[in-house]
C-alpha cells in the first residue's frame, strides 16, 4: 500500500504534508487558525485564501478530503505531470476561496469563514474526469479501466444540491473549484486546451444520457 501511494510523490507529498500539518498547528499553535487559515467572506485575506486550502476543520473533514485527493490527485499527475498538477491545484484553490468570498461575500452575505482543501481538490477531480474520465492509474505505466468521471461527479453533487444550504458546508467553494479548470486552460497550451473540450464533451453526453435514464427509470 505505501509503494502504491508514493508512486505519484507529489499527490503523496500534499497528503502527508497536511495530515502532519492539522495536529501540530491545533496543538502547538492554535491561535493561528484564526489568523491564518480562516477566509472569511467579504474580508481582504490573500495570504488567508491560499493557506486555508493546506488546512482543516477537524480530523473527520481532514480524513475525508485526503481520500478524495490520494484517489484524483494521483491520476492528474498520472495525466499531466507534477507542474501541470501544481497549477491545476493552485488555480483551483485560489478561484475557489475567491468565488466563495464574492458569492457568499457580497451577495447572499453569508460571513461564515471557509476552511479546507475541498476547493483545490475539486479542481483536480473535474481535471481528472475531463482528462481521464475512464481510465484510473494503477501505476506509473499502467492504468485500468475505471469510471473516473462518476467519482468526480459523486464528489460534487452534493454541493450542486445544496449550494444555497447553510450547513457550514463552503458548497461555493467547491463549486468554483471544480470549474476552475476552464479558467486555468487559458494558461495552457492548445493542444492541452483541446484535450479539456473533448473530455469536456464526452462528460456532458455521459451527464445527459445519465439524466435521460434517471428519468425512464422515476417515470416508468
Amino acid at each position: 500500500m505505501r509503494s502504491f501511494i508514493w508512486e505519484f510523490p507529489l499527490t503523496a507529498s500534499f497528503a502527508s504534508g497536511m495530515v502532519i500539518l492539522y495536529p501540530v498547528v491545533m496543538i502547538f499553535f492554535p491561535a493561528a487558525v484564526d489568523e491564518y487559515f480562516l477566509a472569511t467572506p467579504g474580508e481582504f485575506q490573500p495570504i488567508n485564501w491560499i493557506l486555508s486550502t493546506f488546512f482543516h476543520g477537524s480530523f473527520a473533514h481532514l480524513f475525508s478530503n485526503m481520500f478524495f485527493l490520494l484517489i484524483l490527485g494521483r491520476v492528474v499527475e498520472f495525466r499531466v505531470g507534477r507542474s501541470k498538477w501544481l497549477l491545476f491545484y493552485f488555480m483551483a484553490g485560489f478561484l475557489s476561496v475567491l468565488g466563495d468570498w464574492i458569492v457568499r461575500g457580497f451577495f447572499i452575505g453569508d460571513n461564515t469563514p471557509v476552511l479546507g482543501a475541498s476547493g483545490a481538490i475539486s479542481g483536480l477531480a473535474s481535471v481528472a474526469a475531463l482528462l481521464s474520465p475512464f481510465r484510473f492509474p494503477i501505476s506509473k505505466k499502467q492504468a485500468v479501466p475505471f469510471p473516473v468521471f462518476l467519482f468526480a461527479w459523486f464528489m460534487i453533487y452534493s454541493d450542486m444540491t445544496n449550494l444555497f444550504s447553510r450547513d457550514h458546508v463552503a458548497h461555493w467553494a467547491h463549486i468554483g473549484g471544480f470549474f476552475s479548470v476552464f479558467a486555468t486552460a487559458y494558461l495552457l497550451s492548445q493542444k492541452e486546451r483541446s484535450e479539456i473540450r473533448k473530455g469536456f464533451l464526452v462528460n456532458f453526453t455521459f451527464f445527459t444520457l445519465t439524466v435521460i435514464l434517471l428519468f425512464f427509470i422515476n417515470n416508468r
